[in-house]
């Protein structure tokens, strides 16, 4: 044992040594601009946290008191929270409260997970720090869109209450309608605008998530403090909380896998036959829900699940090879039909089932794969537009800033816990050799997590699928971080407790944070990003201009906008018109003849002109302006409403918008 250990210090050490060797190289060879290579030195900073950290804990401490009882500390949480949330509402601000309470709430966190930590109590905090943070992003951003689907889905709950029948549900959901069905009975029983109950019903839906992660980390790991671990990764981890406010089917599906993930380790593990009949119809059931509830969830959830399949088949011939015997399974084991049925007739309910429908993600798969094997796909072309702006050049300056916010500090200690989770599992494999086979899939696909510089198609939601997985070998690193040894205890652990704390609270302030608060908060380094969240008054004017050319503009008129502004009128009552898209080019920004409606946030946002469809090859476009470009261009045209930073341009020829432009950007925002 004190040879692998030693040889897992060996494997530590040259990991870090080879990240930094690979940065270096690329950094040299200029296959990496430099600030490139500085922004991803958090994987350095990652690989020495993990080393240092494991060199620290090499040796088990046979146990502490936590600082405080678990009933005060839980309460002490929840008091700290309800605290800050009314902070949020008297402010209207977030980032300080919300900082202030994650920092101490996840060091009191700690202390306890440190110990001998009470379940019930750790929990409870566990889901208060999960709460606050979502619960304040939707108390402080109006209207948040995310990738502008929400708008679609508020039509959708406004067109099913107003009908009373899912097939009037519109973009194909009336196919998969258990999403809209349970948020707009959420809506009409709790008489919320559709909005806030698709929003609420996330945040609750996923806040209740904790405590069945925490199950089936006891499930599979048999230990009740690493399940506790595992569950407070769930509430570190950016995309549960992104998901959590962005709700929609897939948020809403990945939910129910996780619950049918515990399911059916409880199949497994039940002994008696009423409870195995209990389980099975319940699985049965919740089968038929997801089938019905989203499609592509299940076509990436199929490329985790074979992974996890050539892991299996793997695990039964390498360990005796190397002599791990204890990691080695039986040929065949996961094959069992038994606690495997549930998985089984799932697969086959999605492929009946898409066979059916009239699904087009089927035929796009299809179409996908054939043009595959023709060689006729070719890679997305995205390019910026910039009229009168000047985007800030990449520096090394920006790149080290970078790594300061708290998305660098969130990247970077993420490493680290994930390096460490890899290195408690190889040091204690015995021990979870029950679970080997889905830890060494979930810790290859947990990378993926991390920033890397290729790109993914369908790489956010890829993501949120993987973190199904990943929340068990960051829950593996928590545990060994805060396991400090006998001798220098107080010392370490006091680390141990910082580094914890920062890295819960530098997690609700990258994707769940930073894509609508921006540069004005100070918080990151400065630049422009895609709109993702609309005021009240915004979102209330956008609505009267469109009731306003529905009112007055000709029948045949054309109406033209950006991809944010045409999909927030389309969940407009009354507006059947439609809005066409607006063309972006080095003249300027151009459209049909007819109105055009432009808003003031294109001033402050890289602003898309066309929607795009990521499985096939094409052409992405978008502009930004610069507010003096914006108010001349709008001056010179006829405006015939505005309200709210909202304007409805009448023209009698074609439109020419903000003159001539640059593109200094290839690749798209950021890129």
């Amino acid at each position: 044992m004190l040879s692998r250990r030693r040889a897992l210090l060996v494997l530590a050490v040259v990991a870090v040594v080879a990240v930094a060797g690979l940065l270096g190289a690329l950094a040299a060879l200029e296959v990496f601009a430099l600030p490139t290579a500085i922004r991803s030195g958090y994987a350095l900073g990652g690989a020495l946290l993990a080393c240092v950290a494991y060199a620290a804990t090499r040796r088990r401490h046979s146990g502490r008191d936590a600082l405080l009882p678990a009933s005060v500390a839980s309460k002490l949480v929840v008091a700290l929270g309800a605290a800050c949330a009314f902070a949020v509402v008297e402010l209207d601000a977030r980032v300080l409260p919300v900082a202030a309470f994650l920092l101490v709430a996840y060091a009191l966190v700690a202390d306890q997970l440190a110990g001998d930590p009470e379940p019930a109590s750790v929990l409870l905090a566990l889901a208060t720090c999960f709460f606050v943070p979502a619960y304040a992003k939707y108390r402080t951003t109006g209207f948040y869109f995310g990738g502008t689907d929400t708008f679609a889905h508020v039509d959708a709950l406004r067109r099913l209450l107003a009908t009373g029948a899912s097939s009037a549900i519109p973009y194909g959901y009336d196919l998969f309608p258990v999403f809209h069905v349970y948020t707009g009975t959420v809506a009409l029983f709790s008489g919320l605008g559709f909005y806030d109950a698709i929003v609420l019903t996330g945040i609750v839906a996923y806040t209740a998530l904790v405590p069945v992660v925490y199950l089936v980390g006891v499930r599979l790991l048999g230990d009740s403090r690493t399940a506790l671990c595992v569950a407070a990764a769930f509430t570190v981890l950016d995309l549960p909380a992104y998901y959590a406010v962005y709700f929609f089917p897939q948020s809403f599906t990945l939910g129910l896998l996780l619950v049918g993930f515990y399911a059916v380790l409880a199949l497994r593990a039940s002994r008696h036959t009423s409870r195995v009949r209990e389980h099975a119809t319940y699985a049965v059931v919740l089968v038929a829900t997801l089938v019905l509830t989203h499609h592509l969830t299940y076509v990436l959830l199929g490329g985790v699940l074979l992974g996890l399949a050539v892991v299996a088949a793997l695990r039964a011939r390498l360990p005796r090879l190397v002599g791990w015997d204890a990691l080695a399974s039986e040929r065949g084991a996961w094959r069992r039909l038994r606690y495997r049925f549930p998985v089984y007739l799932g697969v086959l309910g999605v492929l009946a089932y898409l066979v059916y429908s009239p699904s087009l993600i089927l035929y796009a798969i299809v179409g996908l794969t054939a043009q595959i094997f023709t060689d006729t796909v070719t890679a997305a072309v995205s390019v910026v537009f910039t009229y009168g702006v000047a985007l800030p050049e990449d520096s090394v300056a920006r790149a080290v800033g970078w790594l300061a916010t708290p998305v660098g500090v969130y990247y970077t200690l993420g490493c680290g816990v994930l390096l460490l989770g890899a290195y408690e599992f190889l040091d204690r494999a015995e021990s979870y050799a029950r679970a080997a086979t889905v830890l060494v899939g979930a810790t290859g696909l947990a990378v993926l997590l991390l920033p890397l510089p290729v790109s993914l198609p369908q790489g956010e939601r890829l993501q949120f699928v993987v973190v199904l997985l990943a929340v068990l070998p960051f829950g593996l690193g928590i545990a060994r971080l805060l396991r400090a040894p006998r001798r220098h205890a107080p010392v370490v652990l006091a680390v141990a407790l910082v580094v914890v704390a920062a890295f819960g609270a530098s997690g609700a302030f990258t994707r769940a944070t930073a894509d609508d608060l921006g540069h004005d908060a100070g918080v990151y380094v400065e630049q422009r990003s895609v709109q993702v969240a609309m005021s009240d008054a915004e979102y209330a004017a956008v609505g009267d201009a469109a009731r306003f050319l529905a009112r007055y503009a000709p029948p045949n008129a054309t109406a033209s906008s950006d991809v944010v502004t045409r999909r927030a009128f389309a969940s407009v009552p009354g507006y059947g018109g439609g809005v066409a898209g607006v063309n972006a080019s080095a003249r300027g920004v151009t459209a049909p003849p007819g109105y055009v409606v432009t808003r003031e946030a294109w001033t402050d946002s890289f602003v898309p002109t066309a929607e795009s469809d990521v499985a096939v090859s094409a052409k992405l476009q978008w502009y930004t302006v610069s507010d003096a470009r914006y108010r001349a261009s709008v001056a010179t045209h006829d405006r015939v409403f505005s309200a709210a930073g909202t304007s409805v341009l009448r023209g009698r020829g074609d439109y020419r918008l903000f003159g001539n432009g640059t593109v200094p950007v290839t690749g798209g925002p950021g890129g």
